[in-house]
């Protein structure tokens, strides 16, 4: 899978959201993005994200050891870098790296049923919600699953198979 979540199925030309602003770095008004997919590349390629409703360009973008250095066009002091914490990053999907084979995008998990072991249709995905180290499926009536037990995404059929404990749909 790749990066994106707590959006609606989007088109082509639509924002996906693809992390969060940590909090400010530095001086000088760079921002610490934590990524979704901890493995994204995207930040690197990208001339311009949506932080709320405004657009930035992004005039440097480096790895660090916890997610994204970036500093910003017109966010030139720590103040002005601080009240961009917690915003949701977005970019276009168009500008997005391609998928490898086999990939999604985690806002396309919006709307497949998942489903147990057994095949037992346990909800539908209505959003992913990044939760410290882990993301996790909110479906339908609020149950809450950690992306980490994804077996399979079938795309085709628009399931996903997840590898439950016993007792986790009965939280």
């Amino acid at each position: 899978m790749s990066e994106a979540s707590d959006v609606g199925r989007p088109d082509d030309g639509a924002l996906l959201a693809i992390g969060r602003v940590a909090r400010a770095h530095g001086i000088r008004g760079r921002v610490l993005v934590a990524p979704y997919d901890p493995e994204s590349q995207a930040l690197a390629s990208l001339k311009r994200i949506h932080l709320g409703p405004r657009e930035y360009r992004i005039q440097l973008a480096e790895r660090v050891n916890l997610g994204w250095l970036v500093e910003l066009q017109g966010v030139a002091d720590r103040n002005l870098a601080d009240t961009l914490r917690g915003l949701e990053v977005k970019a276009f999907r168009d500008e997005l790296p391609p998928l490898e084979e086999g990939e999604v995008y985690y806002a396309d998990l919006i709307g497949y049923t998942v489903v147990d072991g057994q095949g037992q249709e346990r909800g539908v995905v209505e959003r992913l919600i990044a939760a410290g180290a882990q993301e996790l499926l909110e479906l339908t009536g609020g149950k809450l699953v950690p992306l980490a037990l994804v077996k399979e995404v079938m795309s085709d059929t628009r399931r996903i198979v997840v590898d439950a404990p016993e007792g986790l749909f009965d939280l």
